[in-house]
């Protein structure tokens, strides 16, 4: 029967080699199978799992494992090795096909100016002062604090109606999600400095 990971971690605390015995003979294998979902590879997974043991001992990182989240953390661990190892392995996997280049770029621009008006179409039909606050934060660049003021209303009012009217803009532009949080925060990013 596996030792519980309590048990592990007090004797990892310990530096006993009985936790690292243990350790090994309760997750070894279900970490191999992760490392192979990763890679590929399952000699390749044999070889994370073992460094990351090796470095576990050689480092005394065990000592200040919590039993609650070993399991986590050997999985993290492994996943960050074996993506690691796929970086070394293959570090222009990553690189675009040049001739796909200037394609790409026209798709962007004309996907951005695309979401650039339905977000700006979004914010105009917005209720008054939810309007307002998207003005006041996003185009100027003010604080929640300095919305408040000059609005006249509650800090906690400037976050609920932010909330709300980023949320319905969000909503009604599903299909540009991603590309909408970026545009937000570059907007108040730039207006901020």
């Amino acid at each position: 029967m596996a030792a519980s990971d309590q048990t592990i971690c007090a004797l990892l605390a310990a530096h006993d080699e009985k936790g690292m015995e243990h350790l090994f003979d309760k997750y070894y294998k279900p970490l191999v199978v992760w490392a192979a979902g990763i890679l590929n590879h399952v000699m390749q997974a044999e070889d994370v799992v073992q460094d990351f043991f090796i470095r576990l001992w050689e480092r005394q990182e065990g000592r200040a494992l919590q039993a609650e989240t070993l399991r986590s953390f050997l999985y993290t661990s492994v996943r960050n090795l074996a993506l690691d190892r796929l970086e070394k392995k293959d570090p222009l996997r990553h690189a675009a096909d040049v001739s796909q280049c200037e394609r790409t770029w026209e798709e962007y621009d004309t996907r951005e100016e695309e979401m650039l008006a339905r977000v700006r179409a979004e914010i105009a039909a917005l209720p008054e002062r939810s309007r307002a606050v998207m003005d006041c934060i996003y185009a100027e660049g003010l604080s929640y604090k300095a919305t408040a003021e000059r609005l006249g209303v509650s800090v906690a009012t400037v976050n609920t109606l932010l909330v709300n009217a980023v949320k319905k803009i969000r909503k009604n532009c599903s299909g540009f999600r991603a590309e909408l949080l970026v545009f937000l925060r570059v907007r108040r990013t730039k207006t901020v400095k």
